[in-house]
């Protein structure tokens, strides 16, 4: 059960950045203009939109029903 919990914030966590430097090149700045905290904040959000889904999918639990 930790190894799929593993691969669930490992999968969250680099779709949630993937998706914001995306987003970040969309809008015409790179990284260091938009901000550390700006980064962290929307990867975060972002990889927790997917976990949540994944969880479901993936079948760990982490949520309670």
């Amino acid at each position: 059960m930790w190894i799929k919990r593993l691969i669930l914030a490992i999968i969250s966590f680099a779709f949630g950045f993937g998706v914001t430097y995306v987003i970040v090149k969309l809008i015409g700045t790179n990284l260091e203009e938009f901000g550390i905290w700006y980064t962290s904040f929307t990867s975060l959000a972002l990889a927790c939109a997917l976990g949540v889904w994944l969880d479901k999918f993936m079948g760990t639990n982490l949520l309670p029903k």
